[in-house]
């Protein structure tokens, strides 16, 4: 059967378009297939929501549109967003129709994409559909800023309102971004250039520092392109996995090429004081040793999803006489070559610290695994990820496909393809069992990314590591450490293992926690989630309300920061604005 998707696209997009305009929920639901999903991003209410099914998306219009209304629905005429005829992702065996759109708010303007299938009548419906704020009216994104556009104004003098705009940042910011990471400094890129004044302040001496202190071996295993920041794409020569260094100085330079003011050797000092009635934070700022007095509105602590390092309390590890030290902190394998390495975790740091050692002559490397991981080979991956953040579009028109793939949906999905992905690791697989090592494909099937959303490890990309698993240069254990010895280790099944250095790769606190200390009990008592799922499967507290006024937190993978960052610094400005209420305590 043939037909025209433009044709195709534009008759739903009127009947929806009607539908909503005569808030008929009735007619809106029966757009969707039965099982299909609508995620709205601070469109119909000021949050990120996913509803499943018809029921549970006519439930949520019938409240939501009750509130606000989305008129002048057009579609998107672009060449990357209008409509065709594609796969859907993660699904080979489902065609759809798939276009975006772009829409009217009483406050603003939206943008949106639809996929459509064909129900067994033949009849297109929606399989997916995305609504997304994208600009407050009268605060639209800047393109560029515009004292730095032309030095050669009469009258002007562009550099130095250049040095009084950082001096404004500086002594009186709108926004404190504590943490310089790539999280940090997309929000501060992102904010520039919605003309929100954002201070970043860095703990560590340089941008870059909390990549150049991990291991040496560390490289991003994502392809370059999700990994990219805003505004500013990799260069074509730029390797496909970015290593340790390279990504370190990617992030110094993105300071000077964005413009953002950052702040290294700095920090928040503990229990910063919320004012109610001014709306703005009291906070000391400890900048190379001198306090700085600041007060801005809101705070937002980028500091990573990963928080401080965990070890557990092991028994008599001081009597260990060889080296120990958390994966955090491990100097590369070459220091260690011909001792005996045991590694404690079977994550994706605990796999390359393994493969390191191996790699540079360490005389045997064991490590223990306390439970099954989630193993998927770094090409398969990246496959997918080669189709939805493909080099030829702009990033974007990928990110604003993939929002429109909630992780709840994405499950599913990979779910349903749980037979296919492990016959397509059939020989990976063959390779760990032969080594002991035990593997799941992710929870029920789900896969590595939404693992890093829900559990935060427990999952390794495979480049080698599983052949040295199967030929026996990477010996596992099973079991947990009872205690050390002078000279290594027994586990609880009474197995002694000799070792010269002990590695722990047994993660780290969530972030939630790792902030609860410097923010203080008055403030984390007010403070919801931060990270895991929620019961529509969005991720907890990042990039939305946490629950205490002016406190924010940004985290995740490149794409959450590319494509969230925007809708952070719209609530702060509908904030500003007085379009959205402040949360009370």
């Amino acid at each position: 059967m043939t037909f025209d998707a433009h044709l195709v696209a534009s008759d739903w997009l009127s009947s929806f378009s009607s539908a909503l305009a005569r808030r008929d929920v009735c007619l809106s639901t029966t757009l969707f297939l039965p099982d299909g999903w609508l995620r709205d991003v601070f469109t119909l209410t000021w949050d990120i929501r996913t509803l499943e099914g018809q029921d549970k998306i006519a439930a949520y219009l019938s409240e939501s549109l009750a509130k606000t209304q989305i008129i002048n629905i057009r579609l998107d005429e672009t060449p990357d967003l209008a409509p065709r005829v594609c796969t859907v992702p993660l699904s080979e065996n489902m065609s759809s129709v798939q276009f975006g759109f772009q829409f009217e708010l009483p406050h603003g303007h939206g943008c949106g994409l639809a996929r459509l299938v064909e129900d067994p009548n033949g009849t297109f419906r929606a399989f997916t559909v995305l609504l997304a704020l994208c600009e407050l009216r009268g605060h639209e994104e800047f393109s560029r800023l515009p004292f730095r556009d032309d030095l050669l104004v009469q009258g002007r003098d562009p550099e130095a309102e250049y040095a009084e705009w950082i001096r404004q940042v500086e002594t009186e910011p709108h926004v404190l971004i504590v943490g310089g990471g790539q999280s940090g400094l997309d929000v501060a890129a992102r904010f520039k250039q919605m003309n929100i004044p954002s201070l970043v302040i860095e703990k560590n001496a340089r941008v870059g520092d909390n990549w150049r202190k991990r291991y040496p071996s560390v490289t991003l295993h994502s392809i370059r392109r999700q990994h990219t920041m805003l505004y500013q794409p990799f260069p074509s020569t730029w390797p496909d996995f970015s290593p340790r260094d390279k990504l370190a100085g990617w992030l110094e330079q993105y300071v000077i090429t964005q413009d953002l003011v950052v702040w290294t050797k700095s920090e928040l000092q503990a229990h910063p004081q919320y004012d109610e009635k001014t709306g703005q934070w009291e906070v000391i700022v400890v900048r190379e040793g001198v306090e700085v007095k600041l007060r801005p509105s809101h705070i937002i602590m980028a500091t990573g999803m990963l928080g401080r390092p965990l070890i557990p309390a092991f028994i008599d590890v001081e009597r260990f006489r060889g080296q120990y030290m958390h994966s955090s902190k491990f100097p590369g394998g070459a220091l260690f070559a011909g001792k005996r390495a045991v590694i404690i975790g079977a994550g994706e740091s605990s796999i390359d610290i393994c493969q390191d050692l191996v790699l540079k002559g360490a005389n045997s490397v064991t490590m223990i695994q306390r439970s099954s991981s989630c193993v998927i080979r770094r090409d398969f991956f990246n496959n997918f990820m080669k189709q939805l953040f493909p080099e030829d579009e702009p990033m974007d028109v990928s990110d604003l496909k993939f929002a429109a793939m909630p992780l709840s949906l994405q499950t599913k999905l990979m779910v349903a393809s749980r037979q296919s992905i492990i016959d397509a690791h059939e020989d990976v697989y063959e390779k760990l069992r032969k080594g002991g090592f035990s593997v799941i494909p992710g929870p029920d099937g789900g896969g590595t990314y939404v693992m890093y959303y829900t559990r935060g490890g427990g999952y390794w990309l495979d480049k080698g590591g599983a052949e040295l698993i199967g030929n026996g240069r990477i010996k596992v254990k099973h079991g947990t450490v009872d205690r050390f010895i002078e000279n290594g280790l027994v586990l609880s099944d009474g197995t002694e293992l000799l070792a010269d250095v002990v590695v722990f790769a047994t993660g780290y606190t969530s972030m939630r926690e790792s902030n609860a200390e410097v923010l203080g009990p008055e403030i984390m008592k007010h403070v919801g989630p931060v990270g895991g799922r929620d019961e529509d499967g969005e991720v907890n507290g990042l990039f939305r309300q946490c629950g205490h006024p002016g406190l924010w937190f940004a985290g995740g993978d490149f794409f959450y920061s590319r494509f969230f960052s925007k809708q952070l610094g719209l609530q702060i400005q509908a904030i500003q604005s007085g379009i959205l209420d402040v949360p009370k305590h």
